[in-house]
């Protein structure tokens, strides 16, 4: 038996879900035999854990109760809509002692990955919001603390294969060695569960299909949907109006229906006020 899991913790997060994904994910588990698991309460109620972002809480889905029962478990962000007309089985071809997740660096080329990162802190920066401009894979440990020259991959964790089997200690570990002490520039625990699992030759990389990121595709292709905010209450309405009415809603819809074809697992990672411009979500 295989279960796809997700966390979608307080109203907000559990009606997103609902909305925007709910079908569309039960559409792909029925067509590949997989339970549907969705997690509305902390599986941690600890008061670390409170000072965490829930995304954490992913490392201990392989611990509890009911997941034994299962050989294999997909972890799968819960902004993160399934486009299942050109699917396959994501566990297709993952080893069963080995964590299937895409590499974060290679959704495209060097050198159009860096122009899509530099056009990030851009953004960021006329919005005055952190970001850790990290060119390289190497770059995104060591301004994150970890400091090895041999890395030259990071796991992208909003989407992966594991088995309770196998993972359940390694998760459990990471769970409990690192700390969440900074903003969520820094990724909450992706930087330290991928340095772990590579490090421990644990990974087995998929298609970057199953974890599309809309935020790096966006600022690579379509960086004009990446404007600046406006203070206000006047402009923030022109805002709401220009992005959800006339030539710039055809934009977006247009454009996020383009990447929305090509990929299986379409993650809007920061960007979740997109979601709803995708045309077929079931």
């Amino acid at each position: 038996m295989n279960a796809i899991v997700t966390l979608a913790i307080g109203r907000k997060y559990e009606r997103m879900f609902d909305k925007y994904c709910r079908k569309n994910w039960q559409e792909y588990c029925d067509k590949f035999g997989y339970d549907l698991i969705v997690i509305t309460e902390p599986l941690d109620k600890s008061e670390r854990a409170s000072r965490r972002s829930p995304s954490w809480q992913k490392l201990l889905i392989l611990s509890q109760d009911w997941s034994s029962k299962y050989e294999r478990i997909v972890w799968v962000d819960s902004d993160i809509i399934i486009n299942s007309s050109n699917a396959y089985d994501i566990s297709d071809g993952v080893p069963i002692e080995k964590v299937g997740a895409v590499e974060t660096y290679s959704l495209m080329s060097e050198e159009i990955y860096k122009i899509a990162i530099n056009r990030g802190a851009e953004y960021c920066k006329k919005n005055n919001t952190p970001f850790i401009e990290a060119l390289t894979p190497n770059a995104y440990y060591s301004q994150r603390g970890i400091n090895d020259e041999s890395l030259n991959k990071v796991v992208q964790c909003g989407v992966f294969v594991c088995s309770p089997l196998y993972h359940k200690d390694i998760f459990e570990h990471i769970y409990n060695t690192y700390e969440d002490t900074h903003g969520a520039e820094w990724n909450y625990e992706m930087p330290y569960m991928s340095y772990e699992l590579i490090k421990a030759d644990k990974v087995h990389w998929i298609s970057h299909r199953f974890n599309f990121s809309v935020g790096e595709i966006m600022l690579a292709f379509y960086p004009e949907i990446w404007v600046r905010k406006r203070k206000g209450f006047i402009n923030l309405y022109l805002d709401i109006i220009t992005r959800y009415i006339g030539p710039r809603r055809k934009q977006l819809k247009r454009s996020l229906n383009n990447v929305y074809s090509l990929s299986i697992f379409m993650h809007f990672a920061a960007c979740s006020k997109y979601m709803g411009f995708i045309k077929s979500r079931s």
